[in-house]
């Protein structure tokens, strides 16, 4: 089946109206598409200037397809290398498909940028941290997703970046996205039940709860952390965590609050991303 960009552009404003007996109507006729029509279409939507555009299931299919096999790509390329950033705006890829990733990269080299401006003639690592805790949670407004902690969209980069709210894991990897920018060494620590960061100064590694505003934590308010959770704590708790741990973790509180929610096909669905990772 060909499609002229014409015939293209006429059935993405269809889309865009956002009609129930429409959209029904088109699912029918996309699902016999190929695959490079499909990915014209996609695309076509993904610059739709932010109207609100309506995904048909087959087009939906179709993308969760291709995030699977992005997926799979990006597990053999992080046993290379740290791919935080590609794992995270894969996950934002599946919360919002038609999210343009490019926004969220923009919004942290912006991040960085200004972070650096205020850095400049500070090197010692107390002071790092501080102003780096300051301008993130003080001036920008990030801050720990209490309210509505089950709330997915605490687990999207794109809407934690929009929003400037997060769970820990989210938070923290805020923190580790602008310092790799900076090469400020901010590093993951999955603890059991909660996740936290290190800023890895020679001798002497400083700990931050990015979820309680930033604020600078000892090895023993670690301990105690863990404790409170009902865990044993062990040193080898406050060890790096990965890249590819990371996205795991941020994939099983996604499953786990679509499960909680109900929502067992997007549960379904990225509980086969995490298979598919595991695989490598």
């Amino acid at each position: 089946m060909e499609l002229s960009d014409s015939q293209l552009n006429a059935l993405c404003a269809l889309l865009e109206e956002d009609q129930p007996a429409t959209i029904e109507a088109l699912d029918k006729q996309i699902s016999s598409m190929d695959d490079d029509i499909l990915a014209r279409l996609f695309d076509r939507l993904s610059i739709s200037e932010g109207r609100r555009v309506s995904v048909p299931p087959a087009l939906l299919e179709y993308h969760h397809t291709c995030l699977e096999h992005s997926f799979s790509d990006w597990a053999v390329a992080t046993s290379e290398g740290g791919q935080l950033e590609d794992g995270m705006l894969l996950l934002a890829s599946f919360g919002y498909p038609l999210e343009d990733s490019s926004r969220c990269l923009s919004e942290l080299e912006q991040l960085a940028e200004e972070l650096h401006y205020r850095l400049k003639g500070v090197s010692e690592p107390d002071e790092i941290v501080r102003h780096t805790t300051y301008y993130l949670h003080e001036e920008l407004g990030f801050k720990g997703g209490r309210k509505n902690y089950y709330d997915p969209d605490n687990c999207y980069l794109n809407r934690v970046l929009a929003r400037r709210e997060g769970m820990p894991i989210t938070l923290a990897a805020v923190y580790i996205l602008i310092g790799r920018r900076l090469e400020l060494p901010f590093q993951g620590i999955g603890m059991p039940g909660h996740f936290i960061l290190k800023y890895d100064a020679p001798g002497s590694p400083i700990y931050i709860d990015p979820f309680d505003g930033g604020k600078v934590i000892s090895p023993q308010e670690c301990a105690d952390i863990v404790r409170g959770m009902g865990y044993h704590f062990d040193l080898r708790f406050l060890k790096e965590t990965p890249d590819f741990r990371i996205v795991e973790r941020m994939l099983n509180n996604l499953i786990g609050i679509y499960h909680r929610d109900g929502d067992e096909k997007r549960s379904r669905r990225l509980v086969r991303y995490r298979e598919t990772i595991q695989r490598g």
